[in-house]
């Protein structure tokens, strides 16, 4: 017959007993399973403290998530995995942010703009570079000795041509780099 006793009445001592024993309970929830264990703890509360159970319930485990604020980064991070293809503005943000660089340092836009098309090559390279480590070896070999060739045939044609204008003028005057 005492198994059959009614459980005490509802008060709001009762009410923050049993609203400290969910937000205690909470902690052990693994984070998916917490919403769908919260809604039936809180069917359990009778009509009258039913609302205000959620919304104080609610709000500290709102205020007990350990979320990063939001800045650029973590918008950047929700973004992309709402939409995968968001992860490409991180190359587009790398140019604007070479760009910045040069900014920052006063130096001439002009080199900006001859340097854009060089990082851009360079972007290139970094992406077959990347799909080939992935590749077999022999598949790799022939473009990386190849690229490898034409990489120092580039820079030693850059390096003579910038000899030659400095010194002898040609093919253009950059005589007046040495005053």
């Amino acid at each position: 017959m005492a198994a059959d006793a009614d459980p005490p009445p509802w008060t709001p001592e009762r009410y923050k007993q049993e609203v400290d024993l969910v937000i205690v309970e909470m902690l052990r929830v693994p984070g998916e399973h917490k919403l769908p264990y919260l809604k039936g703890r809180i069917a359990g509360f009778p009509e009258p403290y039913r609302n205000a159970a959620e919304t104080i319930l609610l709000q500290r485990e709102a205020l007990m998530d350990n979320q990063q604020p939001p800045g650029p980064l973590a918008f950047l991070r929700e973004a992309i995995q709402a939409v995968p293809a968001v992860k490409y503005a991180l190359g587009v943000g790398g140019v604007v942010a070479v760009i910045a660089i040069v900014a920052g340092f006063g130096i001439s836009y002009r080199v900006a703009v001859v340097g854009f098309p060089i990082v851009l090559v360079m972007m290139v390279l970094l992406l077959i570079f990347a799909k080939l480590a992935g590749a077999k070896p022999q598949y790799f070999l022939a473009p990386f000795v190849i690229l490898t060739c034409a990489s120092i045939v580039i820079m030693v044609c850059t390096i003579l041509l910038i000899f030659t204008g400095v010194f002898f003028g040609w093919p253009l005057d950059l005589r007046h780099w040495l005053t």
